[in-house]
């Protein structure tokens, strides 16, 4: 018996020292995946009324004409991005005062026989970062339209704001001032949207 505890402690020992042993199989720079990366970040949380409070707050401002409202339920800077009629991609960022220069026309002079609607579907990919995409619509006498929209938003002090705002077809609109345009090899343009 004393010969077969002697050979199972062996055995534990010459395992434990060939573990010890092993090579470690990260790749050199690779970092340890559950302390930094997705994995750190686990959604523990789908908060979705908390982004349903941020699209209604949006709603209500546009349909109440209120640039600044609206901008309340905005991260500043705000990333705006679109493409052209060319199909080229197009981005910018913009600060408070750039956002609500260039919105308060289209809330100013909205078409009193216009008629907006959307629905949206939030994905979170943590406690304090989610995506939502949407779904609008729009009528206005004989014109109908419906098309998709993409929403970045984070959590800040409790509540969600939009911190990236996409729609198509934007591209081709006059720079906002003072807005920093960026795309790729392409001249500076600027875009406008609503989430």
């Amino acid at each position: 018996m004393t010969k077969f505890f002697c050979c199972v402690a062996a055995v534990m020992f010459a395992g434990a020292a060939m573990a010890q042993d092993k090579p470690d199989t990260t790749p050199a720079g690779m970092p340890d995946m559950t302390k930094m990366g997705p994995m750190s970040r686990p959604v523990t949380k789908q908060d979705k009324k908390g982004v349903d409070a941020a699209f209604k707050a949006m709603d209500a401002a546009w349909k109440n004409g209120d640039a600044d409202a609206a901008a309340e339920t905005i991260d500043f800077p705000i990333i705006m991005l679109s493409d052209n009629s060319k199909g080229e991609v197009k981005h910018f960022t913009a600060t408070r005062e750039q956002w609500v220069a260039m919105m308060k026309p289209f809330m100013a002079n909205m078409p009193k026989d216009m008629k907006m609607s959307h629905r949206h579907t939030a994905h979170f990919l943590s406690d304090t970062l989610a995506v939502a995409i949407t779904e609008d619509r729009m009528t206005r006498g004989k014109i109908k339209g419906k098309w998709k929209g993409m929403a970045v938003l984070t959590k800040v002090n409790d509540a969600w704001k939009f911190k990236q705002m996409a729609e198509a077809g934007w591209g081709d609109m006059p720079p906002a001032p003072g807005a920093k345009a960026e795309a790729a090899g392409r001249a500076p343009t600027t875009t406008a949207t609503r989430p």
